[in-house]
């Protein structure tokens, strides 16, 4: 898969990990036909093509109520990926500023709306960066977003195809496994 592909990947994932409403719901089959269809033939196709099969057959209601027990509700399955490994402890403070200065120093634009561990806004990130750029964020968080993907499984919840796209997206750009860097590092760089 090429690199503007995956891209695109990220950018379909973020959206669909976005809160499902009524105009979400109608713009699902325009997505796959103009996005998902486009795609290289493999298993991220037909996650997002599953995924998108199954959730148009759901109301709004139902849609809405699935994404809140999955995401809001869901302690190991919510969408803020340092959650995972950090709670509300100090150390996740540390990611949320190295995740806010990392975005900034490359250009993008985070919203305030949401803490920058939210991972549709990282999705969004590496939808519009270079892989190089990418590597240093999706390498920090990769077993995070194995997990909640795991959990999702587990549970055979509707958004386990999405996050099944994700990691497998993050493979297809070079990434398979965690890499935390020297804080030293981080710090110099990113926080000072």
């Amino acid at each position: 898969m090429l690199y503007d592909e995956i891209q695109s990947v990220f950018q379909i994932c973020s959206y669909l990990l976005a809160y499902p409403d009524q105009v979400f719901h109608e713009t699902l089959s325009d997505l796959e036909e103009a996005e998902v269809k486009e795609l290289s033939p493999g298993k991220i196709k037909q996650e997002l093509g599953q995924f998108i099969s199954a959730a148009k057959k759901l109301t709004v209601d139902e849609f809405i109520h699935t994404y809140v027990y999955t995401f809001d509700f869901g302690k190991k399955t919510n969408l803020y990926v340092t959650y995972m490994t950090s709670g509300e402890q100090r150390e996740r403070g540390i990611d949320l500023l190295f995740l806010k200065n990392y975005y900034k120093l490359h250009g993008f634009e985070a919203t305030e709306l949401e803490l920058p561990d939210y991972l549709p806004m990282m999705l969004e990130f590496a939808g519009q960066v270079d892989k190089e750029t990418l590597q240093p964020v999706f390498e920090r968080y990769f077993e995070n977003m194995v997990e909640i993907r795991d959990r999702l499984t587990e549970q055979n919840n509707l958004y386990r195809h999405v996050l099944e796209a994700v990691v497998e997206a993050v493979k297809e750009a070079g990434i398979t496994e965690t890499k935390r860097r020297g804080e030293e590092a981080w710090s110099t760089n990113l926080f000072g």
